[in-house]
């Protein structure tokens, strides 16, 4: 009775996180969402790009983007690890994006330069009663090396609720489908800021290389 109670009281306050009411299995895939983004200049360089450090739990709690939503233990990968989903977009968007000349995760060996990745946010919230709204939530720092030299560090952090003009999918579908692609359209939008920002700096960077 008592959790009974408490179950009303939370969702008729629209202060719950109802992610954990989603049904496994009831969603396709994380999908695709490209920034289709261009960069301004090319560079003759390799990039290698490390695996994302997982850092959220140490961020549980923490508002997002100056926003009401905050970093969660709730996401939609359903024990899947997030890891590899981060460093292969990642690589993805910034090959696309033709700003250097090659970007690998296989090969360190001969990269001019190397970034890392710090996953602070990676989640999703949806609250609600009779109807919920889902947001994707995510907050990433980002360091780019030079053989030990730091040339570029941002904290980007971006939320899309599934009421945001950035969200692509559909009005009506499962809680957990809502999830994958309110945390892959922030993801979208947070990594058109980061090659945005990439594609500025790297104009000033002195950058060096063996050939």
């Amino acid at each position: 009775m008592a959790l009974a109670v408490g179950v009303i009281i939370c969702l008729s306050l629209s202060a719950c996180n109802r992610a954990g009411m989603r049904i496994p299995g009831a969603s396709s895939d994380f999908p695709e969402t490209p920034t289709r983004y261009t960069a301004q200049k090319s560079y003759p360089l390799k990039l290698f790009v490390l695996p994302p450090v997982d850092l959220r739990s140490d961020h549980y709690g923490e508002r997002v983007a100056g926003t009401r939503w905050t970093a969660c233990t709730t996401d939609a990968s359903l024990g899947t690890d997030v890891v590899p989903v981060l460093r292969d977009r990642v690589v993805k968007e910034v090959a696309a994006s033709k700003l250097f000349a090659a970007v690998s995760q296989e090969d360190p060996g001969d990269a001019d330069l190397t970034l890392r990745t710090e996953i602070h946010a990676f989640c999703s919230q949806v609250v609600g009663f009779l109807y919920g709204r889902a947001a994707g939530i995510v907050a990433l720092n980002f360091t780019v090396e030079q053989r030990g030299r730091t040339l570029f560090k941002e904290k980007l952090e971006r939320v899309v609720t599934d009421a945001d003009p950035q969200y692509t999918g559909s009005q009506v579908s499962f809680i957990e489908q809502a999830m994958k692609v309110t945390m892959m359209d922030s993801l979208r939008e947070l990594l058109r800021d980061l090659l945005q920002r990439l594609d500025q700096a790297a104009a000033g960077w002195n950058m060096k290389t063996d050939s």
